[in-house]
């Protein structure tokens, strides 16, 4: 069992990852934890992935990049966000999923580890193998931070649309794994965010959850928060990637470093070399394509 159960009051996106960044990095006053808390409705990609790829464009829907590596993941108030947070002498992720799983099957769904560290509904019912969890890890010098989502009531029409962007080429960026995903209020129905919150702090830690703002470091969330905000961290961290833009005339090429246009070339790039040291948009390769058929469209920078 852990040492203490956290639970984040707010349900800013931003906040609670910049909270969860400081427990790791700052400590929290004892030697493990376990963290649960609610998003309102955004996407959070992984530290190593391409966002314009990863998620469709959607303006009311906010995107953010985590610390940690593994897949994109949306959230919303359906969906419980846990945290375990060990020194790095005594992380085990079998163990810590064993954990988890075992306030699932409290709860009533019978749960089972798969590839790259997901849960997924066991046993022999209509909902064996729908994903219920993805996870990922981030190493800091003293501590593991090993979390997950957990969909229980979340949108999933909404999970499904908002997935999905453009298509890029050599690029050196962890693609997400899809899979089938199932809310747990469907395998248990009336099953609230609120019970399966209560059902991981009590399995690991054996307590209720306390408040987590009091004991996160303000200060280095703050600036965490600061820099998760900012458009270097969840754009321009983007790992490099090209485009190939097809046209009447050929095939020319985008390269984009670090969130910007670094190069264009191929067939017609003469016409779009203007767009080079700009900031690449989703909006780009349809822009570049009519401004290379000669249709007079101005390419814009977000």
């Amino acid at each position: 069992m852990y040492d203490i159960a956290l639970r984040a009051l707010g349900h800013d996106p931003l906040l609670n990852l910049a909270l969860e960044e400081s427990l790791l990095e700052r400590g929290f006053g004892r030697d493990s934890a376990v963290l649960v808390y609610v998003n309102d409705p955004c996407v959070v990609v992984g530290r190593n992935q391409n966002p314009w790829v990863e998620v469709a464009p959607e303006p009311s829907l906010p995107v953010f990049r985590r610390v940690s590596g593994g897949g994109t993941v949306y959230h919303d108030r359906g969906n419980l966000n846990w945290s375990i947070i060990v020194p790095r002498s005594d992380h085990d992720r079998d163990a810590e999923l064993r954990l988890v799983a075992s306030a699932l099957r409290k709860l009533g769904v019978e749960t089972e580890s798969g590839p790259r560290g997901g849960l997924f509904v066991a046993g022999d019912g209509p909902w064996k193998g729908f994903k219920l969890s993805g996870t990922a890890r981030r190493l800091s010098a003293a501590r593991v931070l090993h979390h997950g989502t957990l969909l229980v009531d979340a949108d999933l029409a909404r999970l499904a649309s908002c997935l999905g962007g453009i298509q890029a080429e050599s690029s050196r960026a962890l693609p997400s794994v899809k899979s089938a995903s199932a809310n747990l209020s469907s395998i248990v129905p009336g099953l609230s965010v609120d019970d399966a919150a209560l059902a991981i702090a009590l399995e690991l830690s054996g307590g209720e959850p306390a408040a987590a703002e009091g004991v996160a470091a303000k200060a280095y969330a703050e600036e965490a928060a600061l820099r998760l905000a900012s458009w270097e961290w969840t754009w321009g961290s983007t790992p490099a990637f090209s485009l190939g833009l097809r046209w009447s005339g050929g095939r020319a090429r985008l390269e984009v470093e670090r969130g910007i246009v670094a190069s264009v070339s191929g067939p017609g790039s003469e016409r779009i070399s203007h767009i080079a040291g700009r900031r690449f948009g989703y909006e780009m390769p349809a822009a570049a394509i009519v401004a290379l058929e000669g249709l007079g469209a101005s390419i814009h920078h977000n």
